[in-house]
């Protein structure tokens, strides 16, 4: 499930493959997807994906992002309670934590 905010464009939709263009993502297959990990949350803009996931057999929660211009991604592991926070801040949150990045 990806969620996105209304009017910011963040939003983005699953079509299928036989309809989808080039602007628009088709997701993996399932059965190419990590069934330990699931994505609460993902967003893109400017080059720029942060992805919430939930690793199911753990419980823990991570922000992964993704810098399509440098090529540069981290993952920072987060705490429930401020899980939000670190999805919508990741760099401010990273460095709060004390992540180089």
């Amino acid at each position: 499930m990806r969620i996105g905010f209304h009017g910011t464009g963040t939003a983005v939709r699953h079509l299928r493959p036989d309809v989808a263009g080039p602007e628009h993502e088709v997701p993996p297959e399932p059965d190419t997807m990590d069934q330990d990990t699931a994505e609460l949350a993902c967003r893109r803009g400017a080059g720029i994906e942060v992805t919430l996931l939930w690793h199911r057999t753990s419980g823990e929660l991570t922000v992964s992002v993704t810098d399509a211009a440098s090529g540069g991604s981290f993952e920072l592991p987060v705490a429930a309670d401020e899980a939000l926070t670190a999805f919508h801040h990741p760099y401010g949150y990273a460095a709060a934590q004390g992540v180089a990045y």
